[in-house]
């Protein structure tokens, strides 16, 4: 049962990489049920057990920004600045002391519990692609906290 929690969010953040590359409405739908299991299920279990931590603040600040991302139509902008993100919010993510193994060690036997509740997360309806400024507006904003975030957080 070790590591359960980490090896299956491990093993989709490689699967939504993947679909980055080819298939991006794919990848659209999977990062937002990513980011709900994380939002809706481990996020609270942190807040239940540890109160709000930074390490949560960094990574909601980054789902905000990579859910703006995912609004406008694609566009190699977009895709770079999903990448970037990515590439850091994951380490934080699966790394030794990580947001994954630090749930793996407060839920200790309620493991199971908590992976029945992250599998019961259903899909999150995709609406069409958007652009406009008020979108490219929110988008420069909520990469900026995204940011401005992580030179604290590190």
């Amino acid at each position: 049962m070790a590591a359960e929690l980490h090896e299956f969010l491990t093993r989709d953040h490689e699967r939504l990489d993947k679909l980055l590359e080819e298939d991006y409405g794919e990848f659209r739908r999977g990062l937002l049920r990513h980011i709900s299991i994380e939002e809706r299920v481990l996020f609270p279990e942190l807040r239940r057990r540890r109160g709000v931590t930074e390490i949560e603040k960094q990574l909601h600040r980054d789902h905000a920004a990579l859910a703006a991302l995912l609004v406008p139509p694609p566009t190699a902008v977009e895709i770079g600045q999903i990448k970037s993100i990515l590439s850091i919010h994951n380490e934080i993510e699966e790394e030794n002391g990580g947001l994954y193994e630090i749930i793996e060690s407060l839920t200790g036997d309620e493991l199971s519990a908590l992976m029945e509740r992250v599998h019961a997360i259903p899909e999150v309806p995709v609406m069409p692609n958007v652009d406009s400024p008020i979108v490219r507006s929110s988008i420069a904003t909520l990469l900026r906290e995204a940011e401005d975030g992580r030179k604290k957080f590190r």
